[in-house]
Parts: C-alpha cells; structure tokens; sequence
C-alpha cells in the first residue's frame, strides 16, 4: 500500500515537472514572440519608447499567467468563450484597416464565422482551451500574410494565391519584412488571446455531445460558406461586389467574408449564349475572310515590307505551305520584362540620369505604345497568359491564376501557332521552372524547351537575381545554336527587377538618383535601386539590339514590362509629382500603364499604340512580322477597333472612356462574343477548333 502511494506520489510530482516544463516553454515562445513582434515594428518605424514599455509590460503580465498556471472559473471562462472569437475578428480587422470601416451587418456575418470556427475546433478537440488557442491562430498568422502581401504587392490575399505559396516562397527571402506599430498591436492582441484561452476550464469530454457539437458546427460552417457565395446572400447583409479594387473589397467586407466570398470564382462560369453553334458562327465570319485576297494596307502600315520578308501565305488560320521558304520569315524573340515601367506616367520628376533614353528613343522610331495590364506589383503569369494566348483576364474570376487553375491541357497559344509555321519554341525563365507552373504550361502551350535557372552556368546577377544583361546572352545563344535554315521563336520572363527593393544588396549600388529632394526616406531610396535597374535593363536592351542588328537573318523584337512595381515604390513618384488621389478609373489604370517597343533589323515603319491592352500584343506582333494571323487574331484585331483596352479591371471604348464592368451592360454586350471565343478556347476544349486559334 505505501509502495503504491510512494508510486502515485512521484508520478504526480513528475506530471507536476512536466507541467510546469510546459509553461516554461509556452512563456518562452510568448516572450520570443512578442521580442520578434516589437524587432520587425521597430525596423519598420523606429524605435517608440510608449509602444515597446506597453509590448513588455504585457509580455511580464502573460508570463505570469502561464507560469503559475492560472485558471478561469467557469464564469469567467463563460464570459471569455463569448468575447475571444470577436476580439480575434477585431485583431484581424486592424492588420490593415479600422473596425469602423465596416457596417453592422457586415460586422455580424464575420463574426458568425469566427463563433463557427471557434465552437468547431473546440468540440473537435474535446476541449475549449486546446479549441480556442488553434482557432485564434487561423486568423492570427493569415493576417499576418495578409498584411505582407498587401504590402509587397498593392493587393490582398485572395483563395488562388493558396496555389502560388510554392512561388511565393522562393523570392521571399528578396523581401525585407517590417511591421508598423499598428500591426504590432494588433499582434499583440492575438496573443492576448492565447494567454486567456489557456486559461479557460470548460472541456467536452464525453463521446456523443462532443461529437453532435463538432458536427454541428462543421454543418454550420458549410451552410455559411454555400451560402456566403451566393449573389442573394451577399445582397442581404450589403456585402461589396465591385471586384475592381481588392483592398477596397477586403476594407468594405472584412476580411474574412471578403475571402471566402471569393471562393464562388474558382470556376469559370459559361457565359450567356454560349454554344457550340454560336462558336461556329463567330468563327465563320473570320475563316471566311481567310480565302479573300490579303489585304496588304495593314502590312504596309506596321512597316513589313514584302520586298524585305517576301510574300505571306494567307491570312486567317492558314499555316505555312510546304513550298514557302521558312528564311523568309523573321526570327521572333519577345521578351516580358518584370516589373519593367515608365514612371513618367505619374508626371514629371528629376533624375540624375535619364532612366530609359534608349527605349524611348527606339519607342520614337519602330513601334511603341503603352500596355494596359491586369496585374500591379505581382502575379507576372497573368500578363504572360494574356500575351501568349490573345484571352483577357477580364472574363475570369478576380486573383485568379489561369496558368495554374485552367492550363490543363494542350492549349493553343502564340508558341504552338509559330510551331505550325516551322518555327523552333523556346521559353526562358532565369529561376525556378516550378514558378507559377511554367515547366507544365509551356509544355502544353507547345514550346519545344524550357531553360530555367539550373541552364544558367554561372550568370551576372544583380540582388541575387539573373540580370537581364545575362538573361539577353542567353537569348543570343539559343540564336547562334539553331540550324542554319531554322527559324526561332525565344519567349523570355525575366527576374532582374523583381520586387525587394528595401533590402540590402551587396552586389548593387543605385545610381540614378532623384534629384531635388533633400532627406531621402527609405522608400526613397528603394525607388533610387528600382530606377538603377530599369537603367540597366536599358543598357541590357540596347547591347541586345546592337547585337541584332548586325545579324542578316531577319529578326524581330517585342518588350514589355509585366506590371508596375508596388505602391511602395509608385507612392514615392506620386508624391514627389504632387499627385492627387483621385477614385476614378482614369487614376487607377495610371499603375497599370506599361510601355512597350517592337523592333526589327530589317526595319519598321513608326507606329504609336497610346494604350491598348496586353491580350492584342501577340496579334500587332505577328501582323508587323508580316505572318499569317489565326482566326482568333483576326478578330481581337477588329475588337481592338472598339475596345482598344480590355483587362482584368476595366474596358475602355474608342472614344478614350474606361469602363468598370457591369457599369454599361448595353456597351459591354460588344464583348460578349470575345467572351464566348475565350470560354471556347479555355475550357471548352472538347468543342474546340484549334486551327482558329492557329494550331492545325
């Protein structure tokens, strides 16, 4: 008997040390938390004394609480399982806006799935505490991503961006990451909530009521996720649907709500008369104008002379005819440059140097214009998609990734119908294949090769990226290794300027200096690295065209830039420039003007695009290369006429008026059956005809 409660005795004392080992750990994560919480405020805004005494004050008092094990009687404990699940949605709030910026029934429906959340995770672990703390971690750390994306990007997390975590991963380390004391309280917070959830007593212990609870829940949890994307639903508590400005979005509808109500566009819906006949009627008008006599005004006025290039087989959705001699055609390189941009469009500011005298100056004397993108400060694949496949982000659900969501099968695209002329493909990505999926798209696209990172030996790089400069040499090299007779096309996506321009980089020094202003901020000076680095891509560019233009083969290049950098960057040119905020589109499409260039060494007759969109960029390419346009070029050609801009966030008519869409429905139906090509040519693939698309 003795021997029995000597063994009972040391087995509670042992329970009692590992107990209290426990808390040990738990106090020590809190405080290693709550230290690395006021480190990345205090880089990003400096030391505060008020703010930190508050961080440490709270810290002593948590501490507290954990080592000695304090636990709430059942009405506290009552009182905390009603007001955690809120004050976590409070926290979560104030990331990146103010509670006050929601309504009272949008407050309501956000907080139903806090209280969903939390009762579920509870009865599921059978005990409040255990339930609460993973609960609060959900909203904790997703904020936490939130906020930073937003801050490197421009825009919020949306449900897609689960797919990229890969990509986003791999270029992490290029960002400097900070807090503002803002988010460092609110972090703090969250804490809090930790510390008080570990603190309540109630558990749930017995089979049945823990699992009737759990599936409760869960059921409560689907019901309001069905029913959150439902147009009705969204309706009735006043939700924002304008999908034109994911922040907006996000500050009007909460995060939460604002989130999950994005999930209703995972899929495609088809669109209005859509069917296989009305394909085949649309397409009909442009195979028809196929066997017409070519028109030769529109090559005479990109500037590709016959005499030059020879004459071209056709038009719409004819290919290459076994007795047409492949050297008559132009090699083809194109190249989307990241992050490649003319602040200028925000107005006028002193540089040291000129930051792109040389790309202006071909603008001035080949063909040039300005892009209006989809994408600001990231999601690069989508103005890829756009480029390589004439569709248009306008059509698809708002932060989605085409490449990685709807490229599942063979897809025809600019690559596959260059092949169907006897060109060789090759892509170029000086990084990680795996990047937003390229090592699966541009296999289905039909490119023949993909060099990434690992096919560069030993590359210049500017802030631990490949520098274009290298990124050109390799364009060189595929060139001089092809046969003799064969013609290319290159497609490169390049890294030099990708965002993380706070960061320190010892292997780069800015050059271009803004002049004129005095005490240089932080994102002062990462603008000063940007513009260094779109001088270099500058210098890369025109080595490039030299290089070409002392090659006899006739060879054409397109540039562009993929978007604009952050508003980190942008904000910095607004200010200096005296920019006034306005909520207009006109102010909004500025950050997704980029400029682009095409150029050949056997010369180009000067044209000025002053603004269309990214999705016509493969059609004006191909006509000034003097090639056969597919079907589908021939009409976003005639499109263009009326809606020279169609991207992910406006339209824009003849006249020169943007448009958000459903503002117009009359004016929007002309690009109904643009939509109905893109339904066809993007999922549809069972009913599609692949040589209007220009693969036979």
């Amino acid at each position: 008997m003795a021997a029995q409660e000597e063994k009972n005795t040391q087995e509670t004392q042992e329970k009692k040390k590992k107990f209290s080992k426990m808390r040990a750990a738990g106090a020590i994560i809190v405080t290693v938390a709550a230290l690395l919480v006021a480190g990345l405020a205090i880089k990003g805004e400096g030391m505060d004394i008020a703010f930190f005494a508050t961080m440490l004050l709270s810290v002593a008092a948590m501490d507290l609480i954990i080592l000695f094990h304090i636990r709430f009687g059942r009405v506290i404990s009552a009182i905390l399982c009603v007001l955690l699940p809120a004050a976590a949605f409070f926290a979560l709030e104030n990331y990146t806006h103010v509670i006050s910026d929601l309504e009272t029934p949008i407050i309501i429906l956000n907080l139903l799935f806090f209280y969903f959340l939390y009762g579920f995770l509870a009865f599921l672990c059978g005990s409040v505490r255990v339930g609460y703390i993973l609960a609060t971690l959900v909203p904790m750390l997703f904020g936490l991503a939130n906020y930073f994306v937003v801050s490197f990007r421009g825009s919020p997390i949306v449900p897609w961006d689960l797919l990229s975590i890969g990509t986003a991963a791999s270029v992490a380390n290029n960002y400097s990451f900070s807090l503002q004391w803002k988010q460092a309280l609110a972090l703090l917070l969250f804490l809090w909530i930790l510390v008080f959830a570990s603190g309540i007593s109630f558990s749930v212990r017995r089979r049945i009521p823990r699992i009737s609870g759990a599936l409760a829940f869960a059921l409560c949890l689907f019901v309001y996720l069905a029913g959150i994307q439902k147009s009705q639903v969204q309706s009735f508590f006043g939700m924002d649907t304008i999908l034109f400005t994911p922040n907006v979005l996000y500050r009007n509808n909460g995060i939460a709500a604002a989130f999950l109500g994005n999930l209703r566009f995972l899929n495609i819906e088809e669109p209005d008369g859509y069917s296989k006949a009305r394909v085949e009627e649309i397409e009909a008008e442009y195979t028809v104008q196929s066997d017409e006599e070519p028109d030769d005004s529109a090559a005479a006025e990109s500037g590709t002379p016959e005499e030059m290039l020879g004459e071209t087989e056709g038009t719409a959705s004819q290919t290459l005819k076994e007795d047409v001699d492949l050297t008559e055609y132009p090699n083809v390189v194109v190249i989307m440059d990241e992050a490649f941009s003319d602040l200028s469009v925000w107005g006028d500011f002193e540089t040291s140097e000129e930051v792109m005298p040389f790309f202006k100056m071909m603008q001035d004397e080949a063909i040039g214009g300005e892009v209006y993108v989809s994408v600001k400060g990231g999601n690069t694949a989508n103005t890829e998609f756009e480029l390589l496949t004439g569709d248009s982000m306008a059509f698809l659900p708002m932060g989605s990734i085409p490449y990685q969501q709807y490229i599942n099968e063979k897809t025809p695209s600019l690559a596959s119908q260059l092949k169907s002329l006897g060109y060789g493909a090759t892509a170029i990505h000086p990084y990680n294949a795996s990047g937003w999926d390229r090592n699966i798209v541009y296999d289905l696209f039909g490119f023949d090769e993909f060099l990434s990172l690992k096919d560069f030996v030993s590359p210049h790089k500017m802030r631990g990226y490949v520098s274009d400069r290298a990124a050109f040499d390799k364009i060189i090299e595929v060139y001089e290794n092809k046969a003799a007779d064969e013609r290319k096309f290159i497609f490169l996506v390049t890294m030099q300027n990708h965002g993380g321009y706070s960061k320190p980089s010892p292997d780069f020094t800015s050059y271009v200096k803004l002049t004129g202003v005095e005490q240089k901020t932080t994102s002062m000076l990462a603008t000063e690295k940007y513009l260094t680095l779109m001088n270099e891509t500058d210098r890369a560019l025109q080595n490039l065209i030299l290089y070409f233009q002392e090659q006899e083969e006739p060879t054409i290049v397109l540039m562009f830039g993929d978007h604009q950098p952050s508003d980190y960057i942008t904000n910095v040119i607004q200010r200096i420039c005296n920019v006034k905020v306005e909520e207009t589109l006109d102010y909004a499409q500025q950050g997704y003007r980029v400029p682009f260039l095409i150029w050949s060494n056997y010369g180009l007759e000067h044209r000025y695009y002053d603004g269309i969109s990214v999705n016509y960029l493969g059609g004006i390419l191909t006509e000034a290369a003097g090639l056969p346009l597919s079907g589908y070029q021939e009409f976003l050609a005639g499109l263009r006429e009326n809606f020279p801009v169609v991207n992910g966030n406006v339209y824009r008519d003849s006249e020169g008026n943007f448009y958000s869409y459903g503002e117009d429905e009359e004016k929007e139906s002309g690009l109904s059956d643009y939509k109905i090509l893109q339904y066809n040519h993007l999922v549809d693939g069972k009913h599609r005809d692949d040589s209007f698309f220009g693969t036979p």
